[in-house]
């Protein structure tokens, strides 16, 4: 495992139960790159990257979720706005109150959910 990007690295992306990396996430980082820049180049801490099946069923994910295919992650609440995280490129935003703390790069129409 190595980096993926100048402030990314393959550990922050790998399933917390299995500590694999299952899938490839670097259409996924060159998006939370940009979202890193967007909000001032302060570090992005990801707390959930890829999961396998059995991660997502443990931790209640939908059964369709994007972290299944290496899409998606979860970053800590205030960091980016919906518009930020829109801005950045990402398709899929799901909200705490006004901060993202859920992105993906999903194919198809974009969605955004609240918590």
């Amino acid at each position: 495992m190595g980096d993926l990007s100048a402030h990314f690295s393959s550990h922050e992306f790998v399933d917390s139960v299995t500590g694999e990396l299952g899938a490839d996430v670097d259409h996924l980082v060159e998006h939370l790159e940009v979202l890193r820049s967007i909000c001032g180049n302060r570090p992005l801490r990801i707390l959930s990257g890829w999961r396998s099946t059995a991660t997502n069923a443990a931790v209640g994910g939908a059964p369709g979720s994007q972290h299944l295919l290496g899409r998606a992650a979860d970053i800590p609440a205030g960091h980016a706005t919906l518009s930020q995280a829109l801005r950045a490129g990402f398709r899929g935003v799901g909200l705490q109150g006004r901060w993202a703390v859920h992105v993906d790069v999903r194919r198809g129409p974009p969605a955004t959910w609240s918590y």
